[in-house]
């Protein structure tokens, strides 16, 4: 029903719209060929913003009102072979442009709605894989330090145990605990940045290099120069998260430890790279993959107007380039679904 509504709210704006070009050249004289110029410019106007029904009809009108112009005037019977001729050109034409616009915008909607679709399935495996994290490795954690703890109020009523042993279990429990915090740090740290809302990114990326190399056990080069003093969160978010994502990969596909990233502003734009010297890889082949890590990075930059390039070959290496102009941003913060400063 929504749909019928639009499409034929779309058919009377189309009709007004012919309406009063066909008025318009009654007035000023314009011939069949001129007004069918005028005309098409609405057909194509509405094929961007309406469907193919209402595009197909805003062009049968459209030739209807060329007959109506056509000599003899308001008789809708065209004498001359030209006229005739040009009237069925401009149906045809109007008829294939709707056509090929309506796919098109087809096309692009489909393509849209799988890249939500990819990025809906990737926050379900990530909050799949806290979730299992968090149950069956944290949970388990600290369950056995409740039992060492309570194991250790046990021996303390016993004499005869030395106290270095109940030190030495004190110790691993300790040691316990700091491991269950560093990695429930971790987590949260993928999921959002503290550093990156109070302290910036340019220190927020830096801290990130140097957690991610000592959990991967990897060596990082983070250099970083001219970087403004205040990025905007809807800006910096985007950027942090492809570093995450662009470490990650190289981490994983890469077969290198060692990996260079680089920081750097200019006066109206921020840039970000990432580069490794591993086995690389065909960026159009990774696009049209299954794989959601290059779709990410790429969609979450266009909702803040940034760019986002990949060059890479077998055995070359990686480098990716991601940039955003420092006054971008805007509403893109709902849209991208980016924290909200406090």
């Amino acid at each position: 029903m929504q749909r019928l509504r639009r499409s034929a709210a779309l058919c009377t704006f189309g009709a007004i719209g012919l309406a009063s070009i066909t008025f318009a050249c009654y007035r000023l004289h314009f011939n069949v060929a001129t007004a069918g110029f005028l005309y098409m410019i609405v057909v194509v106007l509405l094929s961007r913003k309406g469907d193919f029904v209402s595009s197909i009809f805003v062009s049968v009108v459209a030739a209807f009102c060329l007959a109506d112009l056509a000599p003899p005037a308001h008789s809708f019977r065209v004498d001359d072979p030209l006229d005739i001729v040009a009237i069925i050109t401009f149906l045809t034409t109007s008829v294939v442009i709707a056509g090929l616009v309506s796919k098109q915008r087809k096309m692009a909607e489909d393509a849209l709605s799988s890249v939500h679709r990819k990025l809906i399935d990737a926050e379900e495996r990530e909050y799949t894989r806290i979730a299992s994290v968090l149950n069956e490795d944290i949970n388990q954690r600290v369950a056995l330090v409740a039992f060492g703890l309570e194991r250790l109020g046990e021996l303390e009523q016993i004499p005869s145990e030395s106290v270095a042993e109940i030190g030495g279990r004190t110790r691993e429990l300790r040691q316990s605990v700091s491991d269950i915090g560093a990695d429930i740090h971790a987590i949260s740290h993928r999921l959002r940045s503290s550093n990156l809302e109070y302290l910036g990114i340019e220190t927020a990326a830096k801290s990130f290099c140097k957690e991610f190399a000592g959990q991967k056990k990897v060596e990082i080069d983070f250099k970083s120069h001219d970087v403004p003093s205040h990025v905007p969160l809807e800006i910096s978010f985007p950027l942090f998260r492809v570093l995450q994502e662009a470490l990650l990969n190289s981490a994983r596909h890469s077969g290198k430890r060692h990996f260079e990233v680089e920081l750097f502003g200019t006066s109206e734009v921020i840039h970000l790279t990432v580069c490794d010297s591993g086995v690389g890889f065909d960026p159009q082949v990774a696009i049209r993959g299954s794989g959601l890590g290059i779709t990410s990075m790429r969609e979450r930059l266009k909702l803040v107007n940034g760019e986002f390039s990949i060059d890479s070959q077998a055995q070359r290496g990686t480098k990716i380039h991601a940039s955003v102009a420092l006054g971008s941003g805007g509403n893109a913060r709902v849209a991208a679904g980016f924290p909200t400063a406090k």
